[in-house]
């Protein structure tokens, strides 16, 4: 048994001795905590700043003490390892303390990184366009969480986890039949000459990519706004699309039977202008 479990806890991990004390982190026992998810490509973490101002956010509504960007930025670039690929990066940041009991006595939190290879995708995701569904699966409400990347996702994993062959994202919505976003990403689309998302002022996650589009959208003179909506106004939509870290934007060519058409012009023009890296298969 390792010395860094209390005495009296006794625990097994498939049958063996646990080799970490993590057994005991509340981000285990009761997802405390938040995390975000970056590329590195040549050298680089894309957006660390804006994904930092993110972290700092989510931490001050679960009354965590984020790290230092300096300290945060320095132990990313070691994990990078100067590797020439794309690798993803995910920063977790987990309060500190074990102990039982749902209150928490600490602001502190642990810091867990790790590195991922890229994803990689047919090129055709951001020329064309992708599938989406509708998912039954609905989004609790919790105005206190709302926007917050926190570590309990399950609602996106049921939603998730029963996709059709060819399809790349399911859309939810709040349980009040409000569009809010789609499993791993954000949605946008074009009606009456505004560029429309979804309000997430009552739950879904605020991702580092949305704040990026509007602001590209802004720059480029467009009326964004944030509405509570249906799916229904959706057919009505000039383009839409979808965003995250990882992916940018993928023009959503297809919701259930709905065809939306070839990739629009702002959609096209939002691809240019935020300059996001394909990560294309061999395939194309």
């Amino acid at each position: 048994m390792i010395s860094d479990l209390p005495r009296d806890v006794v625990a097994l991990v498939n049958g063996a001795p646990p080799k970490a004390s993590v057994l005991l982190s509340r981000a285990l026992h009761y997802g405390d905590g938040v995390f975000r998810t970056l590329l590195r490509i040549e050298g680089r973490w894309l957006d660390f700043d804006r994904h930092y101002v993110k972290l700092v956010q989510d931490c001050r509504v679960l009354g965590l003490d984020p790290p230092h960007v300096g300290q945060l930025e320095a132990e990313l670039e070691s994990l990078g390892g100067g590797r020439s690929q794309p690798v993803v990066g995910k920063i977790i940041l987990a309060r500190s303390g074990a102990g039982r009991g749902y209150a928490p006595t600490s602001r502190q939190c642990e810091r867990i990184l790790l590195r991922y290879a890229a994803p990689r995708y047919p090129a055709s995701c951001w020329s064309e366009g992708v599938a989406a569904i509708s998912s039954p699966v609905t989004l609790g409400v919790q105005p206190l969480l709302a926007g917050v990347k926190h570590l309990n996702r399950l609602e996106n994993m049921l939603a998730a986890r029963a996709w059709p062959q060819g399809v790349q994202e399911a859309l939810m919505c709040s349980a009040a039949g409000h569009l809010v976003c789609g499993t791993r990403s954000n949605l946008f689309w074009m009606q009456d000459g505004r560029l429309l998302t979804p309000k997430l002022d009552r739950c879904g996650v605020a991702g580092m990519m949305r704040s990026k589009v509007l602001d590209a959208a802004r720059a480029l003179g467009l009326v964004t706004e944030m509405v509570e909506a249906p799916p229904s106004v959706l057919p009505q939509a000039t383009e839409a699309f979808l965003s995250n870290s990882l992916i940018g934007v993928w023009p959503l060519r297809r919701l259930d039977a709905h065809d939306f058409g070839p990739p629009g012009l702002i959609t096209q023009r939002l691809q240019g202008a935020l300059a996001q890296p394909i990560l294309t298969d061999t395939a194309g």
